[in-house]
């Protein structure tokens, strides 16, 4: 019965993850920004989500929103007073949305007549992590009236996430929020992430939450996306920004899909690999050396059209003794149970030879930044390089080469030593 258990959520999770790469084509042809916003009941997604509404209506946008529920239709009653057009999704007791939930209330719209679609998922930050839902942007909301520890107590969600937003600003020294331990908290798990301080009932941050928005829309391609060899060194200089995540921009997770708005595949697939045009990348720490080839394994799932889970990805940052996710635990437990690992280590074979191949006939600052990121992250143990390794892309060190042909020539000669001696 647990075999049957097991197989049948893998089914469920893969199923999803095809859907959610269809609707995520879907998008990306019609030129329309899709973010999911996800957060624990009463935060006041709601009402942050309806002021976004209209203030993006008034700048001219043309915005649409789906809201999950498990029952009734109030939230979509509140957003339509924005003048937007709304859908209601009631899930019936299912705790998250579901590509094939999404899908179903899409049909009759014309997505290219939208700039920005928002998904608002049930209130909940546990079941909605693991599931893709063709989205580009993931944002997670917390409120002031919740606590400073929310990031700490749901680490997979915030993870996962691009950007934050804090709503309920204006109740925050009423509530005793601590501002600081909150904007820690979130860099300790999610380093470099674009955290927005709001209000929804006085308006504040919502400009800045909005110009981001514009940006994610107004076509900063997916280079400027993904963290940069060349400025891992600088985020060093910020402690709270360990990993290279560029400030402004959400780095790329497995299910946020293809930071894609040129529609030319061609085109899309050279901005979605890391940028090597400055000097090759030197990394001071194996961390920093995993972030970039992880970076770059999911820029080539996209690019082939098959990005990676939440857990698939997470699945790469597995490391005995080295640096790795606090939830890796929790990771490892949902891939055990729902990924078949022969399967999985397969496909991360293909994308990292196809990784070596596109960089040996690329320029040589890619090579030499995939070849120097390895040779640093080689001083740790790590899964990754495991992976690597089957798939033949760690090259044995010369010193080691040098060993063997030594040892061949003087067992040789030992051999012809025997033989004269025999002889005599």
């Amino acid at each position: 019965m647990t075999t049957r258990i097991v197989e049948l959520r893998r089914g469920i999770l893969k199923k999803n993850d095809e859907l959610a790469a269809g609707l995520r084509a879907r998008y990306g042809a019609a030129g329309v920004l899709v973010l999911n916003l996800v957060s624990s009941p009463g935060t006041g997604k709601t009402q942050f989500l309806e002021r976004t509404l209209r203030e993006l209506k008034a700048r001219g946008a043309r915005v649409a929103a789906l809201v999950g529920d498990l029952e009734t239709d109030n939230d979509a009653r509140r957003l339509a007073a924005s003048g937007a057009p709304v859908r209601q999704i009631n899930t019936h007791g299912i705790c998250h949305l579901e590509a094939e939930m999404v899908s179903k209330h899409l049909e009759g719209w014309e997505l290219g007549n939208l700039d920005y679609l928002f998904i608002e998922n049930v209130g909940n930050l546990v079941c909605p992590s693991s599931y893709d839902l063709g989205e580009r942007v993931r944002v997670v909301l917390l409120s002031v009236t919740e606590g400073e520890d929310k990031p700490l107590k749901y680490p997979t969600m915030f993870n996962s996430a691009d950007a934050a937003v804090i709503t309920k600003m204006d109740l925050a020294v009423p509530c005793g929020f601590d501002r600081d331990l909150a904007l820690r908290n979130i860099q300790e798990i999610r380093p470099g992430m674009r955290v927005f301080e709001t209000s929804a009932k006085t308006g504040a941050g919502m400009e800045e939450w909005l110009d981001y928005l514009a940006a994610q829309r107004g076509g900063r391609g997916p280079t400027e996306l993904v963290a940069a060899p060349a400025q891992v060194s600088e985020e060093k200089q910020n402690p709270s920004a360990e990993a290279p995540n560029t400030k402004n921009e959400p780095s790329f997770r497995p299910h946020s899909g293809e930071r894609v708005e040129n529609h030319e595949l061609d085109r899309a697939s050279a901005a979605l690999k890391p940028s090597h045009e400055q000097a090759t990348p030197r990394f001071a720490t194996p961390r920093e050396a995993k972030e970039f080839l992880i970076e770059w394994i999911d820029s080539e799932a996209r690019r082939v059209g098959a990005p990676l889970s939440e857990v698939e990805r997470k699945m790469l940052y597995s490391s005995k003794k080295g640096w790795t996710l606090p939830d890796i635990a929790d990771v490892q437990d949902a891939f055990e149970r729902y990924h078949d690992p022969a399967e999985y280590e397969e496909n991360m074979g293909k994308l990292i030879r196809g990784i070596r191949v596109s960089a040996r006939n690329g320029a040589k600052e890619e090579y030499e930044a995939w070849t120097e990121a390895v040779r640093v992250l080689s001083r740790e143990d790590h899964y990754l390089l495991e992976l690597i390794a089957a798939a033949g892309g760690v090259r044995q060190p010369r010193g080691g080469r040098l060993g063997f042909w030594v040892a061949a020539v003087v067992f040789c000669g030992a051999l012809v030593a025997i033989a004269l001696w025999m002889n005599r």
